[in-house]
């Protein structure tokens, strides 16, 4: 028991004190509209002190805030700083990939497939992000997605959800 002590006061006395802090509710809200909005020095910022690049807001990775939005340069960042291209939120399925290609972010869709990311992990109901993109009438994404390597596959049912 006295080891075990010991060990966990070592642990604690070794830890950094930084790494252990978080962010406040108005700073959650501030690094979180950086993100949507593309305040590159901002999320630097915040990435620099206590953020980190796969930090969850409601299930949705801070890489995924970005594409949405076609934030290419925070999508860059984000990136270099060791974001997880392939996290797929936990009830849609979707991926930052998935979610610029809804968006018609052209130039974020070929970052992130250059960088690596699995452009053929499926959504929800194992459906391709061909058939949203097509399903939602975008024929330049669709040939995009068809260009970088996107199967047509998955769901192929009149109805997947």
């Amino acid at each position: 028991m006295n080891f075990f002590r010991t060990l966990v006061l070592a642990l604690a006395l070794f830890y950094p004190i930084a790494s252990m802090a978080e962010l406040s509710d108005d700073d959650h809200m501030r690094y979180t509209e950086a993100l949507r909005d593309g305040n590159v020095k901002l999320v630097k910022k915040y990435l620099d002190t206590d953020a980190k690049p796969n930090d969850k807001f409601f299930g949705w990775s801070a890489l995924q805030i970005a594409a949405t939005k076609g934030q290419l340069k925070v999508v860059e960042l984000l990136i270099e700083r060791g974001a997880d291209l392939n996290y797929q939120h936990p009830i849609s399925k979707n991926t930052a990939f998935h979610m610029a290609a809804f968006g018609g972010y052209s130039d974020v869709v070929k970052l992130l497939a250059a960088k690596g990311a699995d452009v053929n992990i499926k959504m929800r109901a194992d459906v391709s992000i061909i058939r949203a993109v097509r399903d939602e009438g975008n024929p330049k994404m669709v040939e995009l997605l068809t260009s970088l390597g996107v199967r047509d596959d998955g769901c192929l049912e009149e109805k997947c959800f």
